[in-house]
């Protein structure tokens, strides 16, 4: 028996396990994944359902937020926690084709099984100071497994980040939205058109909004928030 097919799988990123699957979190580990399986359905802010209707935190209805809808994959908890600072802050770029091929399962089998898809993905852009640093945008790198395998486009020139912000997890709730402010520039002409805008964790939001707000003013017709993790 060859053991080329064994040395050429993938390495579980959580386990480091040998694994017969195409992407590199085995069977196991993807079970114990903590799963967000109830969300408010515009901000994916966690919130029970008897009966597993889409609902809408209060928060939601007094202040709508600048997009239709949010999907988030996990709760931010162990080991996704992991994975993402593991990505962001070391560079492990196999971590983000494992969490885009988790997104494509959802995508094809949960969110948008009876939905039209939509017609380009925006990864949220970072600063090119903060781009120089890390090397990489880990949004574009989550996306692009999504995008090759749907067909559809990603967005790489036509939105920027023309505020250097404070990096937004070092400060408190009431000065993110301030943080933010003006911080984005749009160039291209996404008039009437459906859009994904995908980032790896939406904590209060507002960089998310932010942005949204932004695309809001070019004219799109629909703006869904893509996010790995929602604290």
């Amino acid at each position: 028996m060859s053991f080329f097919p064994v040395l050429l799988s993938p390495i579980c990123i959580l386990c480091a396990a040998r694994t017969q699957r195409f992407f590199n979190i085995c069977a196991p580990c993807e079970r114990d994944l903590p799963i967000l399986s109830q969300s408010c359905f515009k901000c994916a802010q966690p919130i029970f359902s008897a009966n597993n209707e889409a609902l809408i935190c209060g928060f939601c209805l007094k202040n709508p937020p600048p997009f239709d809808a949010t999907f988030a994959l996990f709760s931010y908890e162990k080991p996704i926690v992991g994975v993402i600072k593991k990505l962001k802050f070391h560079g492990e770029l196999s971590h983000a084709k494992a969490l885009g091929e988790l997104f494509l399962q959802r995508i094809l089998d949960d969110w948008y099984r009876e939905k039209p898809l939509p017609e380009l993905i925006i990864p949220i852009p970072l600063h090119p100071k903060r781009l120089r640093e890390r090397g990489f945008n880990q949004a574009l790198e989550i996306a692009r497994p999504i995008a090759k395998k749907l067909q559809i486009p990603i967005d790489l020139w036509e939105t920027k980040r023309i505020k250097h912000t404070l990096a937004q997890s070092s400060l408190e709730a009431d000065l993110r939205h301030e943080n933010m402010k003006n911080a984005f520039e749009i160039r291209g002409n996404f008039r009437g058109k459906h859009v994904a805008v995908i980032d790896d964790v939406i904590t209060t939001g507002s960089t998310i909004s932010e942005f949204c707000r932004t695309l809001q003013a070019h004219g799109l017709v629909k703006i869904d928030v893509w996010c790995v993790a929602r604290r």
